[in-house]
């Protein structure tokens, strides 16, 4: 995969993710900004995550 759609794709799935994290813990009624942005890392922690298994187990593939 190119690098520079590798890098959109984190980025979307990064701020899709992150949103949907977000909004849950705001229904739930935790209205931190902390924990808002801290939503947003969890979601780039599990996307990169995902990107980095999916990149090995191609490889090894091969």
């Amino acid at each position: 995969m190119d690098e520079n759609l590798k890098i959109t794709l984190i980025g979307l799935l990064t701020l899709v993710f992150g949103t949907i994290f977000a909004s849950i813990l705001a229904s739930i009624g935790f209205t931190s900004m902390v924990l808002g942005l801290s939503s947003f890392l969890v979601a780039a922690i599990i996307v990169v995550a995902g990107f980095r298994l999916s990149d090995h187990h191609l490889a090894s593939k091969h």
